[in-house]
């Protein structure tokens, strides 16, 4: 696949930039895009292919600029297939876990299972439940409720757990912060209990009788990135080799990539794995819930990443969003064929409602953030909107599309029973966790990861929350996180210049192979220069988006429907490969200059 390292259009001298796992790479950069941001187009010689690999060149420069520099390291990225499970022992007190499990099942014990009301906790819970059955256990999943209930362990509900008779408690999603609610599990409700959490852990850990996380994993460990849904996969597992029924690997597969890709967690190490084989688990599902969701995409397109992150994942978290969780955990879990697509459908109304919220959620937000802008019309480096206007259920995607349309953290928050609750997005380089710390005596609880996070606290403190954030968030840009100011100048990075005329079917089957994409492993971005347009139109509801006929090739870009009138004979295009409905390789536009260069 050739490439160019000509000067195009507005271009900048070469510079040095860290690609995306640190290393040093050479760029060119351009400020003629449509959209505004600024292209990082990395220089080829820069990035040499790896020695020894039966791979075109190009290949082994995308593996580079993804952190992988060496054969074996190579092989086993293109080859999913051959990776090993690693051990898990490194994830805390697992023998200590299992071992009650077992004891639970001897003794005849219930085992509550505490989830939580996102696809991650849902799997998660699903998993574990049906994991526990199979052996014998009488396995009670329990899904907190939104507004009734909220984020986290809450004590009401652990007293109903034990005075409805389960000795033992399961954590999924959640329990790695609650110390005093894990004490009380405990001390005043009479349960062992067992905390399977990937969230960050505050400076003590619980006194649980066993906690498995991947935080206790070393740093860069197969296992140390893995969703609570790869944990509960792992977890599955050991519990059947334990009690001497071991079940196909194969089984929750489904499951497990779905809470990983939904969680955003690196497709790294073993959640690569899990998303591979689980995206084959999906295309064959028996889960005649899911089967109904996958049905209602209506598309013929082989199920990738986008298929969980687009189709499947924001139905299951409309249940938690605008209803009951449980409604999602019944879907997965159910075998009867009529009653899994009665709560499939409800999914998808729900869908629909989230959908009309989210739009009127959006205009409301930036009414306020258009309150927030100095004079010069610059925005906080951290947003902050919210109020009783805002629907508690869709939070987190106001956070999200704030943070992707200012490219900057976000967060969004309403009232609910006297206190503001809130969701955060970040953008990258921006550590949500590190603001919540900083701001831990304003708070009533809070927690997450590096790139999403949520909280409570008292309506009154949010001023002084958002004030505090704010420092946060410049003492991380003047610590020079590059990551941060990329994301703050709007930066689009560009893996190679192409013309599109090498794109032959070869060249894709060896784009496809550096698959799953997703956190971790971003699809390959390219710049095409010149590019024949045959035909131009917009598509989608009031021609939101661009519809490109190229020369042998179509091209979709999403939201750049009003680029249409611009578009001339040729076009510049940034552009990374996907497949359309009908399963065909189409390019998707991620940003254009309409004042082609030749170059």
């Amino acid at each position: 696949m050739p490439v160019s390292s000509s000067s195009v259009g507005k271009a900048e001298p070469s510079r040095s930039t860290p690609s995306r796992t640190g290393a040093l790479f050479v760029v060119r950069e351009r400020t003629d895009g449509w959209l505004g941001r600024t292209w990082r187009i990395a220089e080829p010689h820069d990035a040499p292919p790896i020695e020894g690999l039966d791979a075109p060149s190009f290949v082994g420069r995308l593996l580079r600029r993804r952190g992988v520099d060496t054969v074996p390291a190579a092989q086993e990225f293109l080859n999913p297939d051959w990776y090993q499970p690693a051990d898990a022992s490194v994830l805390g007190q697992w023998d200590e876990a299992i071992e009650r499990v077992a004891l639970a099942a001897q003794r005849g014990e219930a085992v509550a299972i505490y989830g939580d009301y996102d696809v991650d906790g849902i799997t998660g819970t699903a998993i574990l439940t049906e994991a526990l059955r199979d052996v014998g256990i009488d396995a009670r999943p329990f899904i907190p409720h939104r507004e009734r209930e909220g984020y986290g362990i809450q004590d009401a509900a652990l007293a109903q757990l034990a005075s409805d008779g389960a000795q033992v408690l399961i954590t999924a999603d959640c329990g790695i912060t609650a110390l005093n609610e894990i004490a009380a599990a405990r001390e005043q409700h009479g349960m062992d209990v067992i905390v399977l959490d990937h969230h960050e852990p505050a400076d003590a850990l619980p006194g649980a009788n066993a906690i498995v996380t991947p935080k206790l994993a070393p740093s860069g460990h197969p296992l140390s990135e893995l969703s609570t849904g790869g944990l509960a996969y792992r977890f599955a597992h050991a519990v059947a080799e334990r009690m001497r029924t071991p079940a196909d690997q194969r089984r929750w597969l489904d499951l497990a990539a779905m809470s990983t890709v939904a969680d955003v967690v690196p497709l790294r190490g073993e959640n690569r794995w899990i998303v591979h084989q689980g995206l084959r688990a999906l295309q064959a599902t028996e889960r005649p819930g899911l089967r109904s969701l996958l049905q209602s995409g209506r598309s013929r397109a082989p199920i990738d990443t986008e298929t969980i992150g687009f189709q499947l994942a924001p139905r299951i978290n409309a249940a938690g969003r605008l209803d009951d969780a449980s409604l999602a955990l019944d879907m997965l879990m159910e075998r009867d064929r009529d009653a899994a697509r009665e709560l499939a459908g409800r999914l998808n109304q729900l869908n629909d409602q989230r959908r009309r919220l989210t739009d009127e959620a959006m205009k409301e937000a930036q009414s306020q953030i258009e309150r927030q802008l100095d004079p010069a019309g610059q925005a906080p480096l951290v947003l902050f909107v919210g109020g009783e206007e805002l629907h508690h259920g869709i939070v987190g995607i106001v956070a999200g599309r704030l943070a992707d349309q200012w490219s900057r953290p976000a967060f969004a928050w309403s009232l609910v029973d006297g206190e503001a609750r809130a969701s955060g997005r970040s953008a990258a380089g921006f550590d949500l966790v590190r603001m919540l710390d900083g701001a831990r005596e304003l708070l009533i609880r809070g927690g997450g990861h590096t790139m999403a996070a949520g909280f409570s606290a008292l309506p009154q403190h949010m001023g002084a929350l958002m004030a505090r954030f704010n420092e946060s968030a410049q003492s991380q840009l003047d610590a020079g996180d590059a990551g941060a100011w990329a994301a703050l100048e709007g930066r689009t990075d560009i893996d190679a210049q192409v013309p599109l005329t090498a794109l032959t079917p070869g060249i894709v089957h060896w784009i496809e192979r550096l698959a799953p994409f997703g956190e971790g492993n971003p699809a390959p971005v390219f710049l095409s220069n010149g590019v024949d347009v045959r035909g131009v139109k917009t598509v989608g509801q009031d021609g939101a988006h661009l519809r490109l006929d190229l020369d042998g090739w179509s091209a979709i870009g999403w939201r750049l429907g009003k680029a249409a009138a611009a578009v001339q004979s040729q076009v510049d295009l940034v552009w990374r490969l996907r497949r359309g409905l009908r399963g065909r390789p189409e390019l998707e536009i991620l940003d254009l200059s309409v004042s082609s260069s030749d170059g």
